[in-house]
């Protein structure tokens, strides 16, 4: 290198200050020259994808990423940007697995650690996302993000009322933390104190008009009026702003201020928002078509009736269980809300065993595999169910998807409850595409995908029903659970084999923890607002009329 020649280490500097100038774009160049200089330095390609980061520039950012870790394999803030990276992708399970990486080589990384715990919540892997946060807490203890981060681990342990307690104490200390309002709204939203929550969110908002969970929070939990107009407008600004608003974020804003027009009857302006939502919706999650096809039939010509009939002593004596499924946005927490009423019944939420237990079985070898595998399996559900609720006679998993599973579900536990939730297909469809959901749902933001998945969801659930002994699963009906609560809950309830307690008529005393986009919903008294909603946008419902039902 001649005596003139800028040296890499100057290109960084130059970086430093045109990023402070806010040229993004110049401190990007700069570094791509320091790359040039120094490309088997890992720092190097760090700080460039870094930029890129920041810049919004998520596939050049991962790109850089790799390329450092490829040249320091134990670099753990690289790891932690290549999770920031993919989840900005929205690729959350590759994130997932950054993420976890980064924090076994720096166990006290707060930021890896936060995200982690953020994306195994959505996932309903509660525990670890707990153990997560503690690390993340750790590391700044006496900070304001340390106690929210202890407040978060209590919470994902269902300790609420300490949890509140961490949140007051945090916002004692600093009263102008916004996301320490929002939290706490988080909270009592989720134990349903929504005038508390509503004032809190609205509180972090002032403080921080760019906190954008805090929106999406506000307007899932309340309906919106007049007044909320110029903030429904401030949203939509939010979302045409250039960096520093990811795509997940804008894809959150859409969702809220779609909600909120569609809350003031402006179904026209809605649907075109909830299109836009939907569109960022796909992008981040697209949905294989093929790849669910060829599940479901592995599913349908593996578990014949002769398979089940050869497995039929595998299972294990105990009626704990009560699986409330189907698609989601078909009743299933009202059920789970009536149910989890009852003395004898404790609510375990969407919980995500089986998917994980039972994806793995799913190979030519499945019989040699689960009879080797059914006693621990049964084993490690009991475990669950204990930790949810010691002592419970009776137990509810209302993961909806868990519809999939039925088969393996009767064999490892064939005196367990199956609830099938039913609604009309166009409510629940509409109301898929018009919900954000806490973990993506790749089949949600395409209407023509949505036919299709539902219609693989019939195909599977006419098989369980042909292959399954009679009883074994009870199908009920949203709309007759609606219109005359009494009867369908009393049967519900002796299907489970219980008596009848006159506390599962008043599902909206149940004050248990709700952790689904039902969240509202699951508070107040049996509605029939929801029935036939569909037609609010039947100008719009373009590949959905598919799922009408014929006239005859």
């Amino acid at each position: 290198m001649s005596a003139t020649q800028p040296s890499a280490q100057s290109y960084v500097q130059l970086a430093e200050r045109r990023t402070r100038a806010g040229d993004t774009k110049g401190a990007i160049d700069a570094l791509e020259m320091a790359v040039r200089l120094q490309p088997n330095h890992p720092a190097a390609h760090y700080n460039l994808a870094l930029a890129c980061l920041t810049a919004g520039l998520a596939e050049r950012a991962a790109a850089g990423f790799r390329r450092a870790i490829a040249l320091k394999p134990d670099f753990a803030h690289a790891f932690s940007g290549m999770g920031f990276a993919l989840e900005q992708l929205g690729k959350g399970w590759d994130a997932i697995a950054a993420f976890r990486r980064a924090t076994t080589l720096a166990p006290k990384l707060a930021d890896a650690n936060e995200h982690l715990a953020q994306l195994l919540q959505a996932r309903g892997m509660r525990e670890e996302a707990a153990q997560a946060y503690k690390r993340a807490a750790s590391a700044a203890p006496r900070e304001t993000s340390g106690r929210l981060n202890q407040a978060r681990a209590l919470m994902a342990e269902e300790r609420n009322d300490e949890a509140e307690t961490c949140l007051r104490r945090a916002l004692a200390l600093d009263p102008k933390s916004a996301t320490a309002n929002w939290q706490l709204g988080n909270l009592l939203d989720k134990i349903g104190r929504f005038d508390e929550a509503q004032a809190l969110h609205r509180r972090a908002i002032q403080l921080d008009p760019a906190l954008i969970p805090a929106y999406h929070n506000l307007f899932k939990s309340v309906k919106a009026t007049e007044a909320d107009r110029p903030m429904l407008e401030q949203m939509r600004q939010l979302t045409e702003r250039g960096g520093g608003v990811t795509t997940e974020q804008r894809m959150q804003l859409l969702f809220a201020v779609a909600k909120g027009l569609q809350d003031l009857a402006e179904y026209g302006p809605a649907i075109h928002i909830f299109d836009e939502a939907n569109r960022l919706r796909r992008q981040l999650n697209p949905f294989d078509r093929d790849d669910m096809a060829r599940a479901f039939d592995w599913m349908i010509e593996t578990f014949t009736p002769d398979f089940l009939a050869r497995h039929a002593g595998i299972g294990a004596a105990d009626d704990r269980p009560i699986l409330i499924l189907g698609m989601p946005r078909s009743g299933t927490t009202l059920v789970e809300q009536i149910v989890s009423s009852h003395s004898l019944v404790a609510a375990g939420g969407e919980l995500v065993f089986w998917a994980a237990e039972a994806a793995p079985l799913a190979t030519p070898a499945i019989t040699e595999r689960l009879t080797a595998e059914a006693g621990r399996i049964a084993g490690a559900y009991r475990v669950l169910l204990d930790r949810i609720a010691p002592g419970a006679q009776y137990v509810t998993d209302k993961n909806p998807y868990n519809y999939v599973w039925i088969g393996l579900i009767h064999l490892i536990f064939p005196r367990a409850r199956i609830i099938h939730c039913r609604r009309h297909p166009l409510d629940t469809c509409i109301s898929i595409y018009t919900t954000l959901f806490g973990a993506q749902t790749d089949f949600a933001g395409d209407r023509s995908d949505l036919v299709f998945y539902y219609r693989q969801y019939l195909r599977l659930m006419a098989h369980w029903r042909a292959v399954l002994p009679a009883g074994t699963i009870l199908d009920l009906q949203y709309e007759d659970l609606i219109a005359d609560p009494e009867p369908a809950s009393r049967a519900l309830i002796a299907f489970c084999g219980l008596d009848w307690d006159p506390a599962c008529l008043h599902p909206e005393a149940n004050r248990r923890t709700v952790h689904t986009a039902s969240i509202w919903q699951a508070r107040q008294p049996i509605y029939r607002s929801s029935v036939e909603r569909w037609r609010r946008y039947e100008p719009w419902l373009g590949e959905l009329r598919e799922l009408l039902p014929d006239p005859a």
